[in-house]
């Protein structure tokens, strides 16, 4: 993935949090936004 498609993924997700800040599926989505983070802070490096 380019680093903008990083960061487009990134924000879906963090809006899907705040649209549905109950779900069941909300740790599952902020490991994936954690795990998005550290790849774009890598390919930063």
């Amino acid at each position: 993935m380019k680093t903008n498609q990083i960061e487009e993924k990134i924000q879906e997700l963090e809006n899907w949090l705040i649209e549905n800040p109950n779900s069941t599926e909300r740790n599952l989505i902020e490991s994936d936004i954690k795990k998005l983070r550290t790849i774009l802070k890598q390919n930063h490096e």
